[in-house]
């Protein structure tokens, strides 16, 4: 015997007509079997239950097929509808995967697409298109199914939503509201966490996890929703989601402010322990919410200061997750409802507005960023004094901003300014403390400040992790700054050791594609170039790039910082045309976004310069680094490292054009603040060591150059390995050196180092593994071998 379709039960509804109690029509026989269908699952304490699933794709393709009159080889010949045309099977039937995919392989839900492609002799793409667009009318043309008792799957649906909302308010409501959110992972804490967002009805449900748990069994009882046995939430169909929408909740505009602040209310900030991971759950919520705020706009209710702090919320959980774009749209609106509602400025509008301030300048629009924060810190600074947490909030991030606009002692000053006071305020362990403390390291590292540098992030890096913990992204942030530090130090091992352990906790944290993940995949990249990995430092900035530009665009500073990169890399591999391109992106890119003098621009005009050397193009090379020295000594200085950097290089163009006197002038100049500033054996003062060997050379002056050469040699096998390609740079200038002195067997000794390196390297065919063939080659000649 069978019972099919039980979708009303006596016990749930005594006032339902069409109720009953199903034991009452069971057989007193003592044999056979009982089949019973039902979407009730408190029926399956009657006996054995069997939950009947979603379709597989195969089963999914063949019921649609043959309801829509596509039949499958079992069945007969296929035929395909007349709106397809010439298109061949498999585009076909690639359509027809996309439509079972968002009708989420329900069995009703693909009879009712198959009876209506059979009935309008249309598509699967046409009906995924009117089903995207015209959901309410569709569901009306299609025909009723004559197998089904109810007609449709949404009358089975809207029956079950009133029985529901008869015997549970609540539960009726929530599920109203669940269509202007997302269909998966809503769970109790999203109530808890915004309940300032809750409608009045909504409140119990929000104050007690038992009310909660008791609503959602409401909705299980009818199969309106489902429960994942691995995990404290609940989820409902797409397509019953979809019916939410367009039928229960379609044009409850109070109802979509409501979802938009839950989810705006519930968006934590960074004092939340692992915030990232709350935000991750949410943002489906957000991105559900928003879509719908053009219904509400029409009605003028996102002006309410109840909408601008939802507002607000949202844009800072969608700025967060690095989706700018998104965060900007959302920003505005907060902005421009907070200034219709309090004025341009309240302290709630500024607070917007410095966030404004920080995602420009996280877009690499720093003009418009400075203007936010010029406007944030003006009224704070009016409304609260120059010594409230917010006030100095904002100062931190003009001296952030100041820092990527190359203006350091404007930084250093707004960084001073907000370190103490926020010392005063919170103690030297907040986290806001420290926030600033990393900060003004990060623009110690671009003043070249070494000993400073270390000192603030030790300090940050140990508050942060007594604060939150080793895998937070504020101490992830800090491991990777500390990264940097060691890069810079020449501490290749503990440097890669940071950027790894940094990598590792981003990437569980923000993902593979975060930009902040991307910042140190880009890093590492970097690092593995000066360890002469070049295979991996490529695919390190390949990902870097590639995540950069759909992240940020193609124009972003972050990415053409990876351009830059890039070039350098292909200039290692002595890929001079492929560098080049990259450097003259990169520099038309940052002409435009910095500005001609930025230090950043002017990094990318030395690197177009060390390529033009390298070109032969010896007069374009030496305007490039005239430009970028003039640039870099205004900006960082007479003795910073990267105007050293150019000091050394313009040294090398020097010796390149036979201006000797000139070149020595330029190592010497270089080689004297280098010492003074990191050390006789940083790896930049060995590079200044090692050009000045060669000029020694070219002059005549053999016993100056061995002498340069092998304190260069010596120092580079401790800093970078015996194998490094720097390393085997001087290794092959020892050899030349030791040639020209007349002891060729010691000059072969140094050329064949040279080049088993260079082939492991670099590979056979590379430019400079070649140079070393020859010279051993005329090593050889010139011995008569």
């Amino acid at each position: 015997m069978i019972f099919d379709n039980v979708d009303q039960d006596v016990r749930f509804s005594e006032e339902d007509t069409q109720a009953f109690r199903v034991t009452s029509f069971l057989p007193p026989a003592d044999h056979g079997s009982v089949l019973i269908t039902t979407r009730l699952p408190s029926l399956r304490e009657m006996g054995q239950s069997t939950e009947v699933g979603i379709l597989t794709l195969d089963q999914a393709q063949e019921l649609l097929s043959y309801r829509s009159g596509l039949y499958p080889s079992s069945y007969g010949r296929i035929s395909v509808p007349s709106e397809s045309g010439n298109t061949s099977l498999i585009t076909y039937f690639t359509d027809m995967a996309k439509l079972i995919q968002r009708l989420g392989y329900l069995p009703l839900a693909l009879v009712q697409a198959g009876t209506y492609i059979h009935k309008t002799k249309t598509g699967c793409s046409k009906y995924l298109d009117l089903y995207e667009a015209s959901w309410t009318q569709l569901a009306a043309e299609t025909p009723q199914l004559r197998d089904y008792e109810n007609g449709s799957i949404q009358t089975t649906w809207m029956i079950s939503y009133e029985h529901v909302r008869q015997g549970n308010r609540t539960a009726g409501k929530l599920l109203q509201l669940w269509g202007y959110l997302d269909h998966q992972d809503v769970w109790y804490e999203l109530f808890l966490r915004g309940r300032d967002g809750c409608q009045e009805e909504l409140q119990e449900l929000a104050g007690s996890e038992i009310i909660f748990k008791r609503v959602m069994e409401s909705l299980l009882a009818y199969s309106l929703i489902e429960s994942p046995q691995d995990k404290e939430s609940y989820s409902i169909h797409p397509v019953l989601h979809d019916w939410c929408t367009e039928t229960i909740s379609h044009g409850q505009c109070d109802l979509i402010l409501a979802a938009v602040r839950i989810v705006g209310t519930a968006a934590p900030g960074h004092s939340v322990a692992e915030y990232w991971l709350l935000q991750q759950r949410l943002l489906p919520h957000a991105d559900r919410c928003v879509r719908q705020i053009d219904d509400l706009e029409a009605l003028h209710q996102l002006e309410s200061v109840e909408a601008s702090n939802a507002l607000h919320g949202v844009g800072f959980l969608f700025a967060d997750q690095g989706m700018h774009a998104k965060a900007e749209k959302i920003y505005r609106r907060a902005l421009d409802g907070y200034e219709k509602a309090w004025g341009p400025d309240h302290t709630s509008t500024l607070d917007t507005v410095n966030n404004l301030g920080a995602l420009y300048a996280d877009q690499g629009k720093l003009v418009e960023a400075e203007e936010m924060y010029r406007r944030a810190l003006a009224g704070k600074e009016k409304a609260w004094g120059l010594d409230h947490i917010s006030t100095l909030s904002t100062v931190n991030n003009l001296g952030a901003l100041y820092a990527d606009q190359g203006k350091l002692v404007e930084a250093e000053e707004m960084y001073r300014r907000a370190l103490a006071g926020k010392e005063k305020a919170w103690g030297l362990d907040h986290i806001s403390t420290l926030s600033t403390v990393n900060n003004l390291g990060t623009l110690y590292a671009d003043q070249g400040k070494l000993v400073e540098v270390e000192e603030m992030y030790g300090r940050a890096l140990a508050g942060y992790e007594k604060a939150w913990g080793l895998d937070h992204t504020s101490t992830l942030s800090t491991v990777n700054n500390l990264g940097n530090l060691y890069a810079d130090q020449g501490k290749l091992v503990e440097a890669e050791e940071m950027y790894r352990r940094a990598l590792a906790g981003k990437e569980k944290a923000w993902g593979l594609d975060h930009t902040s993940t991307l910042d140190t995949v880009n890093n590492l990249g970097t690092l593995y170039a000066d360890q002469g990995k070049l295979v991996e430092a490529e695919e390190m900035h390949r990902r870097a790039l590639a995540g950069y530009e759909k992240a940020w665009g193609l124009d972003h500073t972050s990415t053409l910082d990876t351009v830059n990169n890039l070039g350098n890399l292909y200039a290692d591999q002595g890929k001079l045309v492929e560098a080049e391109e990259m450097y003259r992106r990169a520099l038309a890119g940052k002409e435009k976004a910095w500005g001609l003098d930025h230090t950043s621009t002017l990094s990318t005009v030395n690197n177009l310069g060390t390529l033009y050397a390298d070109q032969g193009k010896l007069v374009e090379a030496e305007e490039m680094y005239r430009r970028a020295l003039a640039g870099k000594e205004k900006a960082w200085g007479l003795d910073h490292r990267s105007t050293l950097d150019t000091v050394n290089n313009l040294g090398a163009l020097y010796a390149d054009q036979g201006k000797l006197v000139e070149a020595e002038e330029m190592y010497r100049r270089a080689l004297a603040r280098k010492e003074k500033a990191w050390g006789l054996d940083h790896i930049s003062t060995l590079d200044t060591v090692n050009n000045l060997g060669s000029l020694y050379a070219d002059q005549g002056k053999l016993v100056e150059a061995e002498e340069m050469y092998r304190r260069a040699l010596a120092g580079k096998e401790k800093a970078w390995g015996l194998d490094h390609i720097f390393t085997l740079s001087t290794v092959n200038s020892l050899g030349t050196l030791y040639a020209d002195q007349g002891k060729l067997v010691e000059a072969e000794e140094m050329y064949r180092r040279a080049l088993a390196g260079k082939e492991k390297a670099w590979g056979p065919d590379h430019p400079s593994t070649l140079r070393a063939i020859n010279n051993l080659r005329l090593l050889n000649t010139g011995r008569g071998g």
